[in-house]
């Protein structure tokens, strides 16, 4: 089959390997669509530690079943589905994840994945749209470690896919007001077009006093950042009300600073989130029932063979897409 091998920092050419074979209880997928996500392009670079070389990434994606290992009772051949990356707890209480540290992922023509993380896709929602469940399903689980009440202002920091999806489940669960910042013109134009209220260029306007200003010199009930680096994260609490709520999604920079002192003497709550638990299915439903529409952020569609310059070009900025999506 082909996929897409990283090799190491900036290498990630495609080549011809051996398919996989399902073992029991595990099925062999026809990749069909299959999202690049930040988080892919991080570890193209080798700056997160999270990709082990060599392995195949790709985490967010859909296809159809074509072959069952022994045992499998949840799925069958021809089966359109949507996948979980999220492979089940093994006997000490560890999970492996598709795509990341040394697992093979999707940036292949097949993979294969345990029955139990497979939900059938709709016939209505297409493959694109559904690999886009598994960010959405990151956003959610997010927000639901977020106490944003109704009619809350909230910012969301980072206008990545990430912070997008945030900020519409953020509206979903009764935010008022919405703020996104970023440095990419693009992408906040984008971000206005999705719904936001209030838009902040980074690096032309000062962030902080801009929030401040806009909610009566109070800040922010709750922030969402959606980068992970220190300058994001010191924004991000400094946009924030005194009592109110910082929830980290960003996971880029392994140590960064924060001021321990404002965290104390203001009261704020910092709440990490990562992955996702039910919200897999929930986010299906909410792009199957339309309460989320995905499709505005799939910028580019391209073929398996063009992700290694998709790739090199989004890691060395020569490109600004909010999500490519390879179809196989």
């Amino acid at each position: 089959m082909r996929a897409l091998v990283y090799e190491g920092p900036y290498q990630m050419p495609l080549r011809d390997m051996p398919a996989p074979t399902p073992g029991p209880h595990e099925v062999l997928i026809d990749v069909k669509a299959v999202g690049i996500c930040g988080s892919d392009v991080h570890g193209y670079t080798g700056s997160t530690g999270r990709r082990t070389a060599p392995m195949i990434m790709g985490h967010e994606f859909s296809g159809v079943i074509s072959s069952v290992g022994e045992g499998v009772t949840l799925a069958k051949p021809g089966d359109a589905v949507v996948p979980t990356p999220m492979f089940p707890f093994n006997n000490i209480g560890q999970r492996k994840v598709l795509g990341v540290f040394s697992t093979n992922g999707a940036y292949a023509d097949q993979v294969v994945v345990h029955e139990s993380m497979v939900l059938p896709k709709p016939d209505h929602v297409s493959f694109q749209q559904a690999a886009m469940c598994e960010p959405l399903s990151i956003a959610l689980h997010a927000l639901s470690r977020t106490p944003v009440k109704q009619g809350d202002t909230v910012v969301v920091v980072g206008a990545g896919t990430i912070g997008m999806l945030a900020m519409l489940a953020a509206r979903l669960k009764g935010a008022g007001r919405i703020i996104m910042t970023d440095m990419s013109p693009h992408r906040l134009e984008m971000a206005e077009e999705m719904g936001a209220d209030l838009t902040i260029n980074i690096k032309e306007q000062d962030p902080i006093q801009i929030a401040l200003d806009y909610t009566n010199g109070v800040g922010v009930d709750c922030a969402v950042e959606a980068v992970g680096i220190t300058p994001a994260v010191q924004q991000a609490h400094k946009m924030t009300r005194n009592g109110g709520h910082i929830t980290w999604i960003g996971n880029s920079a392994k140590m960064i600073e924060v001021d321990m002192q404002e965290v104390v003497t203001r009261e704020l709550t910092v709440a990490g989130t990562y992955g996702f638990q039910e919200e897999f299915p929930q986010a299906l439903d909410a792009i199957a029932g339309g309460k989320i529409n995905v499709d505005a952020m799939i910028e580019r569609v391209a073929p398996l063979e063009d992700g290694p310059q998709i790739m090199d070009d989004l890691a060395r900025g020569r490109i600004d897409l909010l999500k490519v999506v390879l179809e196989v």
